[in-house]
């Protein structure tokens, strides 16, 4: 067993670095919006049992931009069912990874991405709507569209059961001081850092959604309590969470209030609601729109998901303080080791006031500042004789070990604005396009709310790497062998140390939504942003009718 451990140690330090090669370069032609290419490129990189929900969801995301919407709701449904499976991970599969590294476990997927595979078929459907003569089947797929967008519901729903609202943190904010006094000597025990606020909770955009669909379907009701539900969350914390214009509220509340109108509301709750919750520049927005009216609504998916990096972090012991040390491997130079070092400092460093205790104990008043660029695991007196007596502190004195973790590096978002062109002498250009959402920011949050989670089990897995390993030279009676396995053994799982980072990479980093009532007729639209121009073609807007673009700009 132990030998055979060593020997997957050193197999396994080539194919990291490949995977990650052949995913960053499928990745490099899809962000040229080479599709196909890119598909071909990562459906061999993601042809492994472990990577089977990712194959669904990456490969189902480029048949759509393709235009294969049937293909990619095949894939997607395939996507659906992994991702929807609650039931354990199997005991092989969950020591495979704790014995090589967390990326040899299937990967689970998230809340985030779960949502975005029902969003995406709900894009499928409706593009396949769109295309279809027979009236009974256009319907069946719009009706099919509303199925995803009623599971996002239920997804959604599920997440906010296990989430805080943002009613619970906006009290948490405004409690009495006596009650902050006992929340922050909770954080003496609890790292001192709020991941509370960083959580997935609800999705303002994904809700905003539903209503757009349940209003081309002329479900006016569903339509206005689901904008509301938007407006109401945008207002309630994700606005401010996801670093969003306040606009997006009002540009809800305005379509929730349209469908007041529709839906025979009185004049009076009308205006009321007007003056309660739309600014100036929206009122003026919404005398815009007129009975018998089209509308064009784009909705442009730009730019990519940003990638997981890895971060290197060594563990040593300080047998003093009874204390195992966690500290970034810092080489001091590019953006991505100074990210990296920054991530550290500001999600895993010694704010907790223990650990300053500890570290002042260990390094007098230089220690305690040192811990600002450390991570300190108070083990105590009785636990540290539990690893003595399996020789673990022998291990921890005689080396370092390696553990990786992810990490995000810093990005920016696309800030251009964009200007609808509708190719009408009569039509002037318009520039008033909105960031609805940022999944860039969402997955960013994510990763910080679980980070604490990341590195305790990459410590594990370290430490039961480098025991076995260890295990393996010290049984040897000879002792030049021994040497040579030890050293062997070091380098193996040293450079095979990995940290999961995969995600569903081909997702956008932002949806950016513009709408704009139009008279009845033919058009020609064009959408230009960042010196990219894309055209939709001819299309004839019908009276009382939406034409959604759904846009995918790689650039």
């Amino acid at each position: 067993m132990k030998w055979a451990f060593l020997l997957m140690s050193i197999y396994l330090l080539a194919g990291c670095a490949t995977y990650k090669q052949d995913i960053d370069a499928g990745l490099s032609l899809a962000k040229e919006g080479e599709w196909k290419k890119a598909e071909d490129k990562l459906e061999d990189v993601l042809d492994s049992s472990q990577d089977k929900l990712l194959y669904y969801m990456e490969i189902g995301a480029l048949a759509q931009n393709q235009g294969d919407f049937e293909r990619s709701n095949e894939l997607l449904e395939q996507a659906e069912r992994l991702s929807d499976t609650f039931l354990p991970e199997n005991f092989s599969n969950r020591s495979w990874a704790l014995l090589s590294n967390p990326r040899q476990s299937d990967y689970r997927g998230n809340g985030i991405e779960r949502v975005y595979i029902s969003y995406l078929k709900s894009m499928n459907y409706i593009a396949l709507a769109e295309k279809e003569n027979n009236t009974i089947k256009k319907r069946e797929l719009n009706d099919a569209a509303l199925v995803e967008m009623r599971r996002i519901d239920i997804k959604l729903n599920e997440i906010r059961a296990q989430t805080p609202s943002y009613q619970d943190l906006n009290a948490k904010e405004n409690q009495a001081f006596y009650m902050k006094a006992l929340s922050w000597l909770g954080d003496f025990y609890s790292g001192g850092r709020d991941t509370d606020k960083f959580l997935y909770r609800d999705d303002a955009w994904a809700r905003y959604m539903e209503g757009l669909q349940y209003e081309m379907n002329g479900e006016i009701d569903d339509a206005r309590i689901s904008y509301e539900k938007a407006a109401n969350l945008y207002e309630d914390g994700y606005t401010k969470q996801y670093d969003l214009s306040s606009t997006t509220a009002d540009r809800a509340w305005l379509d929730a209030i349209r469908m007041m109108q529709k839906g025979g509301f009185s004049q009076s709750e009308i205006e009321e609601k007007i003056k309660a919750k739309l600014s100036p520049a929206m009122q003026e927005t919404l005398k815009q729109y007129h009975k018998g009216d089209a509308e064009l609504v784009v909705l442009e998916h730009q730019g990519f998901i940003p990638d997981k990096k890895e971060m290197t972090v060594l563990l040593y012991a300080d047998p003093r303080a009874y204390s195992l040390v966690l500290q970034p491997l810092h080489g001091g130079g590019n953006a991505e080791e100074n990210d990296a070092f920054r991530w550290f400092t500001m999600t895993y460093a010694d704010i907790n006031p223990l650990n300053l205790i500890a570290n002042y104990k260990a390094g007098g008043a230089w220690g305690t500042f040192s811990g600002i660029f450390t991570k300190r695991v108070i083990l105590g007196k009785a636990a540290w004789k539990q690893l003595s007596d399996v020789k673990i502190d022998k291990l921890l004195t005689e080396q370092s070990i390696r553990v990786t973790v992810p990490y995000y590096g810093r990005f920016t978002l696309d800030q251009h604005q964009p200007t609808l062109l509708i190719n009408s002498p009569a039509i002037a250009p318009f520039n008033n396009s909105l960031r609805m959402t940022s999944l860039a920011d969402i997955a960013f949050q994510e990763q910080l709310a679980q980070a604490q989670r990341d590195i305790y089990e990459g410590l594990v897995r370290e430490l039961l790497r480098s025991w076995l390993s260890y295990q393996v030279s010290s049984n040897v009676q000879d002792q030049n062998v021994s040497l040579l396995l030890n050293l062997i053994g070091q380098v193996a799982v040293f450079a095979s140390s990995a940290a999961d980072t995969r995600n569903w990479l081909t997702l956008p980093a932002q949806v950016r939504l513009t709408r704009e009532p139009l008279a009845p007729g033919e058009y020609s639209p064009d959408y230009r942003v960042n010196n990219k121009t894309f055209s939709l073609g001819k299309v004839n807007l019908e009276a009382n009718k939406i034409k959604l673009w759904n846009l995918r700009n790689p650039y």
